[in-house]
This record gives C-alpha cells, sequence and structure tokens, in this order.
C-alpha cells in the first residue's frame, strides 16, 4: 500500500529532521525525532523495523536527559547516550517483537 510507505518515510524524514534540530541547540525536538522513528519502524515491519527501534531508545534516553536536566556537560550527554544505545541494543536483541511494537500489536 502507497500510503504507508508515503507515512513511514515522512516519519523517516521528521525524525531526521528533529534530531539535526536537537543536535544543534533544541533539545525539546528530541522527543519529535523519538516518535518519528517509532512510527517509521512499526510501518517498516519485520525488516529494518526491528533495527531502527533501537534508535528509538537512544533518542528517548537525550530526550529523557534533556527535560530532567541531567545532561550538563559532554560527558554526560556520552553517557546518556551510552545508556540508550546499550537499551536500545538489548532491545532489540532480547525482547520480543510483541512487546517492542506493544501499542500497535494490540491492533492484531
Amino acid at each position: 500500500m502507497l500510503i504507508y510507505s508515503i507515512i513511514a518515510f515522512s516519519a523517516l524524514t521528521i525524525s531526521i529532521a528533529t534530531t539535526i534540530l536537537a543536535a544543534n541547540g533544541k533539545p525539546q525536538f528530541y522527543w519529535v525525532a523519538a516518535l518519528g522513528i517509532y512510527i517509521f519502524s512499526v510501518l517498516a515491519g519485520f525488516s529494518i523495523g526491528q533495527i531502527t527501534i533501537g534508535f528509538t531508545f537512544v533518542l528517548l534516553a537525550l530526550a529523557i536527559g534533556f527535560t530532567f536536566n541531567l545532561i550538563r556537560s559532554k560527558i554526560h550527554f556520552t553517557t546518556c547516550l551510552g545508556f540508550g544505545i546499550i537499551l536500545g541494543l538489548a532491545a532489540v536483541v532480547f525482547v520480543d517483537n510483541k512487546w517492542l511494537f506493544y501499542p500497535i500489536s494490540l491492533l492484531n
């Protein structure tokens, strides 16, 4: 279905653009980027979606870190980034797809 492809790639484009905005000093856009990559992952399904779902955890870790003022230096940023990468990799490797795509899996 063409509409799903359009929505998926629009979400990916929004995610990339808002990640760039967030990296350039507007950290509130990490939330939008995380939502965009999650939507792309859900619509990409069981091929590339399983890999890109891990990026959602990275963006969420950064969003939470900036929202609660946990990131004050480059060391804090790197620690938060590393935590997000480890959490994302662990989720992709060890967590079942039913739980990774939980809200959408309820529709089945």
